[in-house]
């Protein structure tokens, strides 16, 4: 083979060749106002480990908090519920005065005090049009236990950036897409993988409204009577307020959880095509004994999350029991893991956090509240004060999972605000009858580094998406894996290239990174380049698609296994199609050039058409 082929294979151990970015999650505004805490930031995730950036703006988000960034993780827009704040931290234009039923309460730290019950969604096919949906809350209607507050309108507000020189403008303010007792606004992508479900439930009814987002804009509501939550949920004595928000979809668009109902929630497996509910699997909470307090009980806020593989579901709650004289009073947080193989979900159910049900002396003050599955993998569940918990591993079943306590820690108020994330990053349901639109997941590869007890081993977590069905794994030190998630044991100290390569039937996608593993770094960290090649195999054509500056004006070259080069092609950022249906079918050798220098290289495949 010649030297150059030689060449190419081995770099294919070292280049990076991750796909466009999906990242409009990345960045997490918390904090509590002025007279609350001394700084307010972002969570940022478009570091290798999340770090806090500082905020120059005073507008609280220690209640509600909602965010969007564009495609590579930059922040765009932010919300407290009550006012829209841009990139820089200034008032979008025409950006005050959402969610109006409610006026600003100091005892929600002046941010809207119905957390997770907005988040954006970009327009399909436009992505200069991005929507805020958020549901704004009054008093019930009857002014009925439990529901004292509940929702009364699914409203949206329309950004447009191209307003302003790219920072935006609200050009249209809480447009009410649906009235009613409503509780929990939750989006999952379309199977066609670019419109959007929205589902909101009934607070009074067993009764779902689903919306479909498309280029045209929302549809009117549609209904659908499901479900055995009592209508209404009785007064026990002690609910007094409801579960305002928390509905939730799994990652996969699987799942869907409707968990307003004190006494219990549902879990219904759901149609990404016709966005309709079935087989329902209802959990009741243990009622109380006459002389005991109730258990389990559902707190205001509480959280409810899917982990990243559908397979296992989470939710906060709270040991809330009545003073009797033989307690202390106080609380005791609860997070119970829940097994979605399981036909009765309450079989199937771990309590992570705290040991099993206890006699309850000595209680704390302490609760769980929302929680969200982060761009990292972990799950973060509000734990009120200056600090978030962490499932580090949520695919896991029982503690194995790894539940950590106040970790991270923030130190400075950030009270009980988490945001909700549609999954940005899912794609069609290929196959499907409603797989229409000739979108296809391509994979795109990702994922994390966790320290050890040995010094000399990591733990790689992947976090790729797009359906990757294989991964191979090359550690930097000649060793390679192809499982999901490896350990690895160096044999010394070192700086060593990682890389991970995910591959579909549609195509593959290769992130790298660089370990420094028991020394320093010597040098700056370039940032990574952004490279897709599809399809992987190809036929008639190739698509090369770079969306990192530094490959502008690259230059592409194909090459069969003599190393002939057969293909070339001057890059521009987006897609670049080369002609490839003269070439005869078999396996083929990429690189990319620039700045005069060979930066990328891979393989793939020609097949017959």
């Amino acid at each position: 083979m010649p030297n150059y082929i030689h060449s190419l294979v081995l770099l294919l151990s070292i280049w990076v060749q991750p796909a466009l970015s999906q990242k409009h999650d990345y960045m997490w505004p918390l904090g509590a106002g002025t007279n609350y805490s001394e700084y307010r930031f972002f969570y940022n995730f478009n570091r290798d480990t999340s770090t806090i950036t500082i905020r120059l703006d005073t507008c609280s988000t220690a209640a509600y908090t909602a965010a969007y960034c564009d495609k590579n993780g930059d922040i765009l827009f932010f919300s407290n519920g009550f006012k829209m704040l841009d990139k820089n931290g200034a008032f979008v234009e025409n950006g005050e005065g959402l969610n109006p039923t409610v006026s600003e309460w100091p005892s929600q730290f002046e941010s809207y005090p119905a957390g997770q019950s907005g988040f954006f969604l970009e327009k399909p096919n436009n992505s200069d049009i991005v929507y805020f949906i958020s549901m704004d809350f009054g008093p019930h209607p009857a002014q009925e236990w439990p529901y004292m507050f509940v929702g009364q309108n699914l409203m949206v507000t329309t950004i447009d950036l191209t307003e302003n020189n790219g920072v935006g403008k609200v050009i249209e303010k809480n447009k009410i897409l649906l009235t009613g007792t409503l509780m929990s606004p939750a989006a999952c992508r379309h199977a066609n993988g670019r419109d959007w479900w929205i589902l909101v439930s009934n607070a009074d009814e067993n009764l779902h409204y689903r919306i479909l987002l498309t280029p045209a804009g929302f549809s009117a509501p549609a209904t659908q009577s499901i479900g055995t939550k009592p209508n209404p949920i009785p007064f026990d004595g002690g609910n007094s307020s409801n579960q305002s928000a928390g509905n939730c979809f799994s990652p996969h668009g699987r799942y869907y959880a409707d968990i307003n109902d004190i006494l219990g929630f549902s879990i219904f497996e759901f149609d990404r095509c016709t966005g309709l509910l079935s087989a329902e699997r209802r959990v009741e909470y243990p009622s109380p004994l006459p002389t005991y307090p109730t258990w389990h009980r559902n707190g205001v806020g509480s959280g409810a999350v899917f982990s990243p593989n559908d397979s296992l579901f989470y939710k906060t709650t709270t040991f809330d029991p009545s003073i009797q004289p033989w307690t202390n009073a106080g609380r005791i947080p609860y997070l119970l893991q829940y097994d979605l193989s399981a036909p009765i979900l309450s079989e199937k159910v771990d309590t992570i956090n705290t040991s099993d049900w206890s006699f309850p002396f000595n209680l704390t003050d302490e609760r769980f509240y929302g929680a969200e599955l982060a761009p990292d993998g972990r799950i973060y569940v509000v734990h009120e004060g200056v600090s978030y918990c962490t499932v580090q591993y949520p695919n896991v079943r029982g503690r194995d999972c790894k539940f950590v306590h106040n970790k991270p820690y923030f130190g400075v108020v950030i009270g009980s605000a988490i945001p909700y994330m549609p999954n940005y990053r899912l794609g069609p349901l290929d196959g499907s009858p409603c797989d229409t639109l000739g979108l296809n997941n391509i994979p795109v590869a990702n994922f994390r580094v966790d320290d050890t007890l040995n010094q000399l081993a990591r733990y790689f977590y992947d976090l790729s998406h797009h359906e990757p069905a294989t991964w191979l794994w090359s550690f930097g030190d000649g060793s390679s894996s192809s499982e999901q998630s490896p350990m690895h044991n160096y044999d010394s100290a070192g700086i060593y290239h990682v890389c991970l390569t995910v591959s579909n039937q549609y195509g593959s996608d290769t992130y790298c990174r660089t370990l420094y593993l028991g020394v320093s770094s010597t040098g700056e960290v370039v940032e990574e380049e952004h490279l897709q090649v599809s399809p992987n195999p190809f036929s008639t054509y190739l698509s090369v698609s770079p969306s990192s500056p530094q490959l502008q004006g690259g230059t592409f070259r194909l090459f069969n296994q003599m190393g002939e080069q057969v293909a070339v092609k001057n890059l521009t950022i987006g897609i670049n199609e080369l002609e490839t249906a003269s070439l005869p079918p078999g396996m083929y050798f990429w690189s990319v050039e620039a700045r005069g220098e060979a930066v990328k290289a891979g393989k793939c495949f020609k097949i017959a058409k």
